[in-house]
């Protein structure tokens, strides 16, 4: 039996004879990969639905290209899900994206325009622990 972690994780294809190792699914690769085996799919018949070639689908299952606009759509009407699994497709390519784009009010408080300005400049060289510092006073929020 596999477990969580190696379900998240593909072979990629050899280059010039040789492996390229293991590569990462993101998100919305792996939400894919468990409708593809629902449903009894292979790669390429997702691709398909989607009306791009099996090859850029596996680029964005695994992070390498972004997901185009319309994608989620083309998959959610191509492969016919229901509106729980389509929902849940939409959350794992939100979560799978590369770039956020992060709308501040119409009178944002200087501390607004801050909160927004640390997060951008500093996103990338934040610790874990920091992340989830931010995470735990986020959902405390809630």
């Amino acid at each position: 039996m596999s477990t969580r972690n190696e379900e998240a994780i593909m072979t990629s294809a050899t280059k010039g004879g040789r492996q390229q190792g293991p590569t990462k699914l993101t998100p919305f690769g792996q939400k894919c990969r468990e409708i593809r085996k629902e449903k009894g799919l292979l790669l390429l018949d997702m691709a398909e639905a989607a009306e791009v070639t099996p090859g850029f689908l596996s680029m964005v299952e695994t992070g390498r290209k972004p997901i185009p606009d319309g994608l989620v759509s083309k998959l959610v009407n191509g492969l016919d899900l229901h509106q729980r699994r389509a929902k849940e497709l939409q959350n794992a390519a939100a979560l799978s994206a590369r770039e956020y784009r992060l709308t501040i009010s119409d009178h944002p408080d200087p501390w607004e325009r801050t909160l927004a300005f640390k997060l951008q400049d500093q996103f990338a060289r934040m610790t874990p622990i920091k992340r989830q510092k931010i995470i735990e006073v986020l959902e405390d929020e809630e």
